[in-house]
């Protein structure tokens, strides 16, 4: 366990507990995962828990407008069961209304207990944060949240979450890595030859469908054009993001697999590198400096044709590496199941 807790009047918390920003863990539930797990002394990292959950595979976009909400790992084609399948813990989600006073109060007795355990509580309002502590016997929380202070600073709230999802005891039994990755890779494969998932479209479709509308773009209205901004620059920054957890989960899972699996691991994880850190991005480029943020940096600069010129020449790009990297993983999976793969310690 890497928290303390601390006691000041009617004010207990956590010490030891690391809060993140949107800008360097675009997945918050998965960041929020990977801090309650760092917090307790397990070796789980973001990079890890968005390929195993198969949101770091995923490209996906709203099929009625270049919506923010389109990279959320509850969106569209869920990714958060296996994420939470290679947990070491126990996971309780509770979900209610404010209205339900019996169940809102059973639940806040839960946070105070998990706190009274040293274990920080995931919670979820727009995007996921953690509960480090509490006062007023639980009636209100201290978190850290991505969108506050961009992590760093806690805060007291006593407004109700979409959700909490409280750790437990560590489970008796747990899947091993390499069967984690197997179904990893199938997920990926699957979401790779699946058009759409309720209001979203996924697979290649989705990158079609996201170039055809930059393109668009050349005779929208300003408005129009203003409402696209966030949801563009927020599409393009995950998939940048999650592109390159692709290419860490990859080289690090490789080694759980024999040749010619890994190989062919290894050689996905540098496509997924060179679609992350050098055509959706590179040194001098970041995807905020080609994919302008509203009130950023470049903001009050025009989002000129130049600019989405650019950006669809990188998604079209990029779009061949994809396309390879999934074969790849396909070729990796039929390996696995056809036995050509020497399996390690057997």
């Amino acid at each position: 366990m890497q928290t303390t807790i601390h006691r000041e009047a009617d004010r207990v918390w956590l010490k030891g507990v690391s809060g993140w920003s949107l800008h360097e863990r675009p997945s918050s539930v998965h960041a929020a995962q990977a801090a309650v797990m760092q917090a307790v002394g397990e070796d789980l990292t973001y990079d890890y828990l968005l390929g195993v959950s198969g949101l770091a595979f995923r490209m996906q976009v709203s099929k009625k407008t270049l919506c923010p909400s389109s990279p959320h790992a509850f969106c569209g084609y869920p990714c958060v069961a296996r994420s939470r399948e290679s947990l070491p813990w126990q996971l309780q989600v509770i979900e209610m209304k404010p209205e339900q006073k019996e169940s809102t109060q059973a639940a806040r007795q839960a946070v105070v207990n998990s706190i009274e355990r040293r274990v920080p509580v995931q919670y979820g309002n727009e995007e996921d944060g953690i509960i480090i502590g509490y006062q007023r016997k639980g009636e209100e929380w201290i978190c850290l949240h991505p969108l506050r202070d961009r992590g760093q600073k806690p805060f007291v709230t006593s407004e109700w979450p979409w959700g909490v999802a409280v750790f437990g005891e560590r489970k008796p039994h747990l899947a091993t890595r390499r069967e984690l990755a197997i179904g990893a890779m199938e997920q990926a494969v699957k979401m790779a030859r699946t058009d759409e998932a309720e209001a979203y479209y996924l697979r290649f479709r989705a990158w079609d469908d996201y170039i055809v509308r930059l393109n668009a773009m050349d005779t929208a209205d300003d408005n129009t054009k203003s409402e696209a901004l966030l949801g563009n620059a927020w599409i393009y920054q995950c998939l940048t993001s999650y592109r390159a957890s692709a290419a860490y989960y990859l080289r690090e899972v490789a080694c759980d697999f024999e040749s010619p699996v890994a190989a062919h691991l290894s050689h996905a994880a540098h496509l997924y590198e060179r679609i992350a850190g050098e055509v959706l991005s590179d040194k001098e480029h970041m995807p905020p400096r080609i994919a302008p943020f509203p009130g950023g940096p470049d903001d009050g600069k025009f989002w000129t044709a130049e600019m989405r010129r650019e950006q669809v020449r990188r998604l079209e790009a990029a779009l061949p590496l994809e396309r390879e990297a999934i074969g790849e993983i396909e070729v990796a999976l039929y390996q696995i199941t056809s036995g050509a793969e020497f399996r390690k310690n057997k």
